[in-house]
């Protein structure tokens, strides 16, 4: 970690190990970390001219030197104010550069309005840094199979969301048939994913700032040609289809359904109250409860009507299980069922 700070992993490790142990003479501080004694004692006057250690006499003629380390807040502190200084500067000429490139690109005509891309490595390659640099929120739609790059191929979704981003992926019907692995890992990274029955285009959306799509509405030529847009108002439309589209989609469980899962919303489906599906399935009707809750946080449905509907759609079940449980006052039933227990439709 502290390597961001221009730190070897020796630097760091010989470091780390004066902050634990406290002041060491060089003999210890080897044996501590494994290294030699010579090489140890290089580490150490590298560390001291860098700050990050100081030497002094220990009591006794036969202590040695005791090498210990400055307080990390104030040591590390400097170094990362100096880092942030040279990132603020490389911002600046990042800026300046891309103003250079726009205006060789005969783009500011338009404002910095589009970008276009030719050519499926080219759409590739920014797809994925459009995706490592979001800041705070990513939206996509994946319609159909992936043309220009695969979930294997890209970490980019995943780099992102491992700095908290929050990232947003519609998915059309082909696309979930065809990717379910995929789509499950990112669902385990915290990605929240929706099926739609149809969507328009493929589509990124970066920090609501920026968006990439194909420029061409063949299937066939998907990946000759993209655009990234910068324009705001139009940037503003796509947040906006996409919002509208997330709204009407449905969610998709986190991981597929065990065999006794199934049994219980076919079961629920059929009317039975809790009770009932308990004893048919041989559990107890709170163990029923939380597998019931458990499908509903995965389905993103917060009453089991909403559920019933899920599963109904997404044929997770092909049809209500009978039985005399369903009636009120036979066998297997309880009495008359509640709001939580009523069939879905």
């Amino acid at each position: 970690m502290l390597g961001r700070l221009g730190m070897s992993p020796e630097d760091e490790e010989l470091y780390r190990t004066l902050v634990a142990h406290g002041p060491l003479t060089a003999a210890d501080a080897a044996r501590l970390c494994g290294t030699g004694r010579e090489r140890t004692e290089r580490v150490l006057v590298s560390l001291r001219e860098s700050g990050l250690v100081s030497a002094r006499t220990g009591l006794g003629d036969s202590a040695g030197e005791l090498w210990e380390p400055a307080p990390p807040a104030l040591a590390l502190g400097a170094l990362l104010a100096i880092h942030q200084d040279e990132l603020r500067s490389l911002a600046g000429e990042i800026t300046e550069l891309d103003g250079t490139y726009r205006e060789s690109s005969g783009l500011r005509g338009e404002g910095g309005a589009i970008e276009i891309l030719h050519g499926r490595d080219t759409i590739a390659h920014r797809f994925i840094q459009m995706q490592q640099g979001a800041r705070s929120e990513l939206l996509c739609f994946s319609k159909g199979l992936p043309v220009a790059v695969t979930g294997e191929e890209n970490p980019g979704d995943r780099i992102a969301m491992a700095r908290g981003v929050r990232a947003r992926l519609l998915v059309s019907k082909d696309a979930l048939e065809a990717m379910p692995d995929n789509l499950h890992e990112g669902i385990s990274h915290g990605m929240e994913i929706r099926v739609a029955d149809e969507l328009p285009t493929k589509l990124l959306v970066v920090d609501r700032r920026m968006a990439l799509l194909p420029l061409l509405a063949d299937p066939a030529r998907l990946h000759d040609r993209a655009v990234i847009v910068h324009a705001s108002g139009i940037v503003a439309a796509l947040v906006g289809l996409f919002e509208q589209t997330w709204a009407r989609s449905r969610p998709m469980l986190a991981e597929w359904r065990g065999e006794d899962d199934t049994a219980v919303l076919g079961l629920m489906l059929g009317g039975l109250t809790d009770e009932a599906i308990a004893q048919r399935l041989g559990a107890s009707a709170r163990t029923v409860q939380r597998r019931i809750k458990r499908l509903m946080d995965r389905a993103g449905a917060t009453t089991r009507f909403q559920l019933g509907w899920y599963a109904r759609d997404m044929g997770w079940v092909t049809a209500p299980e009978p039985g005399p449980a369903a009636v009120p006052g036979t066998a297997g039933g309880s009495g008359p069922r509640s709001a939580d227990t009523a069939p879905a439709p």
